[in-house]
């Protein structure tokens, strides 16, 4: 990117998302392994399922209700799409086309790796739907993209120095409340299990991380590289 931090800004080593995608990659095998113990042995819900199932339950015509029905159309294709384009176009709006990029190919990456793993291991939902949903179960794909759209954009944030490292904190706080308030609304409407919503999380963080190393510029090792030819 063509960024230019000031000399009070967060300028953190560009390493560290890529040693955290190796986290997120064995992550993303554990949903796949989660994923193929569903298909093969179980696709009913896990004691912890059954245990939020109750306790996220929210009441038609509530405040909570309201909220969960906004996130899921927030959440939805649609949605999620019309999000992702807004923020990558402002992006190459202001001259950042690999941000831009970045967000774009890992909201693909997610929805490609989402519904593929939907229709490989074909969990039915929750039988007490409270809002209208269909499709499989396993991986929640309102909480995949809500996970792509912003950890994408919180790390390009984070490791363009445009952001001091207090600023930087509170960015990723946001993108957390942000995917755990999506997953919730999930729950809480009774159209996914908490595992679902899980996977979703591990599988578009794990799209947004392998889209910023592919797009992202290695200034640590140009930098590296500027110091040993002086």
């Amino acid at each position: 990117m063509n960024d230019a931090p000031g000399a009070n800004r967060h300028d953190p080593d560009p390493a560290s998302p890529r040693a955290a995608t190796a986290w997120a990659v064995a992550g993303l095998a554990a949903v796949v392994a989660f994923g193929a113990y569903l298909r093969f042995v179980s696709q009913g819900p896990l004691g912890i399922d059954e245990w939020w199932h109750g306790v996220a339950g929210v009441t038609r015509g509530s405040v909570p209700f309201a909220i969960a029905a906004f996130m899921a159309e927030v959440g939805s294709g649609i949605g999620a799409a019309v999000c992702a384009a807004i923020a990558a176009a402002l992006f190459f709006a202001l001259r950042f086309p690999r941000a831009g990029a970045t967000v774009m190919t890992a909201m693909l990456f997610g929805v490609v790796s989402s519904q593929l793993l939907k229709q490989l291991v074909a969990r039915p939902r929750p039988w007490d739907q409270l809002y209208g949903s269909s499709g499989y179960s396993y991986p929640s794909g309102h909480t995949m993209g809500a996970a792509a759209l912003v950890v994408s954009l919180a790390l390009v944030v984070r490791y363009s120095g445009w952001v001091t490292r207090r600023q930087a904190v509170w960015v990723n706080l946001a993108a957390v409340g942000w995917i755990v308030l999506m997953a919730w609304s999930r729950t809480a409407l009774h159209v996914h299990w908490l595992s679902d919503t899980v996977a979703g999380a591990i599988v578009g963080a794990t799209a947004a991380l392998i889209s910023f190393a592919m797009w992202q510029p290695q200034r640590a090792a140009a930098q590296a590289n500027v110091g040993g030819s002086l």
